[in-house]
C-alpha cells in the first residue's frame, strides 16, 4: 500500500498531526515522483511555477507517442460526464446540421467517436480537433484508418476561427490560457461555447501538478464565479451547467482545495 492510500486512510486531516504531517509529506513526495495515475501534488500561483516543480526525468505535457492511446475506452460510448454536453449539442446540430465544431484539446477525436451514435452526424457537418502535434498526428492516423472524412485535426488554434461551436472537455486546465486568450487566438466569437469537465471551486484560483501515470502536467483550478464571469463579458449568456461527479480533484496536504466534482458549462453568444 503506497503513502497515498494511507493518507487516505488516515482521513484528510493527518497532515495536521505535529510530526506526522511533515513524515506523510514527505512520503508523499516520494510516491508523486513515481507517476502515479490522477494524482495531485502542491499549490502554486502561475503554471511557470508548477513546471519548475515537477519532479524531473519523466515526460511532461501530452506531447508525446505514449500519451496517443489515453482516453480510447470514451471512444466506445459515452460517460457519465457526456450527457449534458449530448444534450446541448443535440439541440445545436439539430438547429443547424452543416456546423463546424472545434473540439480544443479534443485528443485523438475520442468525442467524436464516442458520441456518434447518439447525434446521428449530418453529412454536412464538420469535426476539427485541435491538439499537441503528438496527438493530432495519431488522430489523423486514426480517422484515416476509419475513413472519417468529416473529423480533422490541426494543432494551430486559429484553424478554428469561423466555427460554430467551441467545444473544450476537460482540456482548458492544462493550457495556460483563460478563455478570453482562448478565443482571442482562435480569432473569433462562436454562437455556442461549451466547457465541460471543468475543476471549479469557490476560493481562489492556483496551478497544481498532475500526474497521469504517464506524464506530469501543470494543471490550473479555477474559481467558478471568475470564470463565468470572464466568459459573459464577452458578450455570452450561460444557459446550463452542470456537475460531473464522475471526476474529482484531490491535494493532499492543503486546506479546502479538494474539488468533489467537475463542472460543465453551456455558454451562447447574445
Amino acid at each position: 500500500m503506497g503513502i497515498i492510500d494511507v493518507t487516505k486512510r488516515l482521513g484528510r486531516n493527518a497532515w495536521r498531526v505535529p510530526g506526522l504531517g511533515q513524515i506523510l509529506e514527505a512520503d508523499y513526495a516520494r510516491d508523486f515522483a513515481r507517476l502515479p495515475r490522477n494524482g495531485f501534488r502542491g499549490v502554486y500561483r502561475t503554471f511557470a511555477e508548477a513546471e519548475a516543480a515537477i519532479p524531473p526525468g519523466h515526460p511532461v505535457g501530452y506531447d508525446h507517442d505514449a500519451m496517443t492511446t489515453m482516453y480510447r475506452n470514451r471512444m466506445e460510448k459515452a460517460c457519465q460526464s457526456d450527457y449534458a454536453v449530448l444534450y446541448w449539442m443535440r439541440e445545436v446540430l439539430r438547429a443547424k446540421p452543416a456546423s463546424l465544431v472545434f473540439d480544443v484539446g479534443g485528443h485523438v477525436g475520442v468525442s467524436y467517436y464516442g458520441w456518434k451514435k447518439y447525434l446521428g452526424f449530418d453529412p454536412g457537418l464538420r469535426w476539427l480537433v485541435q491538439e499537441v502535434p503528438a496527438v493530432a498526428e495519431a488522430g489523423t492516423e486514426l480517422a484515416r484508418e476509419r475513413g472519417e472524412r468529416a473529423l480533422a485535426f490541426t494543432s494551430d488554434l486559429a484553424a478554428g476561427r469561423g466555427c460554430d461551436v467551441l467545444m473544450a472537455a476537460g482540456s482548458l486546465q492544462y493550457v495556460d490560457l483563460g478563455v478570453p486568450q482562448l478565443l482571442d487566438a482562435v480569432g473569433a466569437r462562436p454562437a455556442h461555447l461549451i466547457l465541460n469537465k471543468m475543476p471549479v471551486y469557490d476560493g481562489e484560483a492556483f496551478v497544481t501538478v498532475q500526474s497521469t501515470g504517464r506524464a506530469f502536467h501543470a494543471y490550473r483550478i479555477y474559481n467558478g464565479t471568475e470564470l463565468v464571469t470572464s466568459v459573459t463579458a464577452l458578450g455570452y449568456e450561460l444557459v446550463d451547467d452542470w456537475q460531473n461527479r464522475e471526476q474529482h480533484c484531490e491535494i493532499p496536504f492543503t486546506r479546502g482545495k479538494d474539488i468533489d466534482a467537475y463542472t460543465g458549462y453551456y455558454f451562447r453568444r447574445r
